[in-house]
């Protein structure tokens, strides 16, 4: 081969590299990438006309821990419990300072069953039905915004998504 052979050859193999590096960097850019959700993050919810900030229970340490040892919680705040599996969840309030209402959610984010809890009560809340999901708020919440059992959460399974529980 002569050196204008090897010249070509070199000159095309880095066109050719160029062009796929480009090429792979734009399609790169260009796919969505889906963020994945931590415990503790904070989701807003709707149901009906009103909005709620959330923060994320998604692992073991941040359900174990959940609202407990907080002497207070905003108005319009509360916890959203996720879990691995559906099945029936059961909680309770031990170290919890406050009064507690607790929603049981569909995977498809619709309120099945609403229960109250008081401040450090050993005694458990479960669920009736077999569900992956429980939305802790101020005790009265759901009933002062008229929010009642069938009532949905508006694009819920949009919102929870990118969360693997574990």
């Amino acid at each position: 081969m002569n050196q204008l052979s090897v010249s070509r050859t070199a000159v095309l193999l880095w066109g050719f590299t160029s062009f796929w590096l480009i090429h792979g960097a734009f399609l790169g850019c260009s796919r969505r990438t889906e963020r994945v959700g931590r415990p503790y993050d904070e989701l807003r919810l709707e149901i009906g006309e009103t909005s709620l900030a959330v923060e994320v229970a998604s692992d073991n340490p941040s359900r174990k821990l959940g609202l407990m040892n907080r002497p207070s919680l905003p108005e319009s705040r509360g916890m959203l419990f996720m879990f691995p599996a559906v099945r029936a969840q059961r909680f309770w309030m031990r170290n919890t300072l406050i009064p507690l209402s607790i929603a049981f959610i569909s995977d498809e984010g619709k309120i099945l069953k609403i229960e109250h809890m008081k401040p450090k009560d050993l005694s458990s809340t479960r669920s009736k039905d077999k569900v992956r999901y429980a939305l802790e708020v101020n005790k009265g919440w759901f009933e002062r915004h008229g929010i009642v059992p069938g009532a949905e959460i508006k694009d819920f399974e949009e919102k929870v998504r990118n969360y693997n529980a574990s």
